[in-house]
């Protein structure tokens, strides 16, 4: 969060140009600027709190919400789309509310659940770190190189 606090907000807030939207970045291959990138993580990260709501609960669903397990680039759409009028404040004030979550979460299984394959059947062969790592970790640098990019392209406009 402080590349975004020490960045132009107006720059913060500009579109992507079209060189840059290109870029070799496919999570956010979707997103035309910073606030959909950052509601792009948010999404996702409120699909690992259900994620692990549903397992605590004893009632385990897969990781994507079944209409878009095959298509979750449809589901990434739907989620952009929605977040159209979400100012990018806002994005940032979302992504402030979850992440704590995400810390809390991870810190409420123990090693064993965290790192051990098969632990919970729904991970299938895939530990549970790696889930965290996949809406935490992995986006947070993503979004990072995607923001450096941006800053760039703009100070050579």
């Amino acid at each position: 969060m402080d590349a975004l606090k020490n960045a132009d907000k107006s720059a913060l807030e500009t579109n992507f140009l079209p060189k840059e939207t290109k870029a070799k970045c496919t999570t956010f291959e979707q997103g035309e600027n910073m606030r959909d990138v950052l509601t792009h993580i948010y999404e996702w990260q409120l699909l690992q709190v259900a994620f692990v709501e549903n397992i605590c609960k004893g009632e385990p669903k897969d990781f994507i919400p079944d209409p878009y397990r095959k298509n979750y680039k449809e589901m990434d759409e739907v989620n952009r789309l929605r977040h159209q009028s979400t100012s990018f404040d806002k994005a940032v004030s979302l992504l402030q509310e979850t992440h704590p979550k995400m810390i809390a979460l991870m810190e409420s299984f123990t090693d064993e659940e965290l790192f051990g394959k098969k632990v919970f059947k729904v991970t299938y062969t895939t530990t549970m770190a790696a889930y965290f790592v996949s809406v935490t970790l992995s986006p947070y640098s993503q979004a990072l190189k995607r923001l450096k990019s941006h800053l760039r392209s703009l100070k050579k406009k």
